[in-house]
């Protein structure tokens, strides 16, 4: 194995050990800052390696966000580094009969685990699975503020106009948001004509000006038996027109973080091969790829069953056989949630393919499934599918 620098890295603050070998220390843990000075200083001791024996790894656990900025020193650098999964390398650390963790001990402990785990160098060809990440976690993110800003919109148009979704049972359509902004309280929708109405709308929407006058007439006629639940002047009557406008613009940010993403991966030959699955859509494949990353790191199907959290836990003892134990929770969360969504959008869908199969079976046999677990089940068939799609080069048969 290569010497190595491990880092143990916090917010703001790290501590760094030099080795030569996994029982050689070539230097005591020392604290550096995450600025210019300190990563000069990390890496004078790594060129201090190099010129001794040749090569060095740099060595530190995933934190999050906490670590991105040294790995971007590093890469600037074109320095070799090993990130290691913190599950991993915690179960290494607690092998010991005695288990002790301190900041100053936590770098020999990376060393132990970098030696031990024989992990490989950080794939540069990653990059582009990381930034699909990041996005997509933004993504989800947008989705997340634009529901809430929704169920406020929902609350301001029950006072201001009552009963507007009988009129428009979808309200975020964009005649409905149109007619919204342009009269803001049933009063000022009154007095204008239709004629009128349906210029504006024509100016607005897509619609051409026949559409628009019945869009305009169906406006009129709730306008005239519409009972405000407060006056024109009312605060309700901005705040709701103030919803509207960020309702736009978080669906605009949606649309234009998605277009991102899909450029990304539109020729990635799995985009292809996951749309080809019932109940995954362009969406879902965008987002699916953003989670999964490259399937090629993963060696088998167990690999990438676990990345994902979905394995089962098991525990057996003596008479305990450790059968039907939950997942273990220990993976991408955000991959689960989209594997869930496939799943339960491929069963919705009715259409015969192995997944719908398995799940009836799960749930029509002799000790029937809870819906989740079965569901869950189905996500874990789902995922050693993709695997061998992948692998194959082949599409979803049904």
């Amino acid at each position: 194995m290569n010497p190595c620098v491990s880092i143990d890295i916090s917010k703001g603050k790290s501590y760094y050990q030099g080795f030569a070998s996994l029982n050689e220390p070539m230097t005591k843990a020392t604290p550096i800052g995450h600025d210019r000075d300190g990563y000069e200083e990390l890496t004078a001791t790594g060129d201090e390696l190099k010129r001794r024996y040749g090569d060095v790894v740099y060595v530190f656990e995933a934190t999050g966000i906490y670590h991105r900025s040294l790995q971007n020193h590093l890469e600037s650098q074109n320095e070799r580094y090993v990130i290691l999964n913190p599950l991993e390398a915690a179960k290494v650390r607690k092998s010991k009969l005695r288990s002790t963790k301190t900041d100053a001990k936590d770098c020999a402990s990376i060393a132990l685990a970098y030696y031990t785990l024989s992990s490989p160098d950080h794939d540069r060809k990653t990059a582009r699975y990381e930034t699909l990440q990041t996005m997509n976690r933004h993504y989800g993110h947008l989705v997340q503020v634009l529901r809430l800003e929704k169920v406020r919109f929902r609350n301001l148009l029950d006072i201001v106009f009552p009963k507007w979704d009988e009129a428009y049972p979808d309200p975020y359509t964009g005649v409905s948001l149109a007619v919204l902004k342009q009269y803001p309280h049933p009063e000022k929708l009154r007095s204008p004509k239709e004629e009128t109405i349906a210029r504006r709308l024509e100016k607005t929407t897509v619609h051409r000006h026949e559409t628009s006058l019945n869009e305009a007439r169906k406006a009129k006629r709730y306008a005239e038996q519409a009972a405000s639940g407060c006056a024109e002047d009312a605060c309700e009557v901005a705040l709701l027109s103030e919803s509207i406008a960020r309702i736009e613009e978080e669906s605009q940010m949606i649309a234009s973080r998605l277009n991102d993403m899909t450029v990304l991966v539109r020729n990635d030959p799995f985009y292809d091969q996951l749309r080809s699955v019932p109940g995954i859509g362009d969406v879902l494949a965008v987002r699916l790829i953003a989670e999964l990353g490259d399937p090629n790191r993963f060696q088998s199907k167990r690999q990438l069953v676990a990345y994902a959290g979905i394995d089962p836990i098991v525990y057996q003892s003596g008479k305990r056989t450790g059968e039907h134990l939950p997942i273990t929770k220990k993976g991408n969360k955000t991959l689960r949630t989209l594997l869930y969504l496939a799943v339960t959008s491929n069963i919705r869908s009715r259409k015969a393919n192995p997944i719908l199969d398995f799940y009836n079976k799960k749930r029509q046999q002799a000790s029937p499934m809870a819906y989740r677990a079965a569901v869950i089940a189905c996500a874990n068939k789902l995922l050693r599918i993709l695997f061998s799609m992948n692998r194959s080069g082949e599409k979803f048969h049904f």
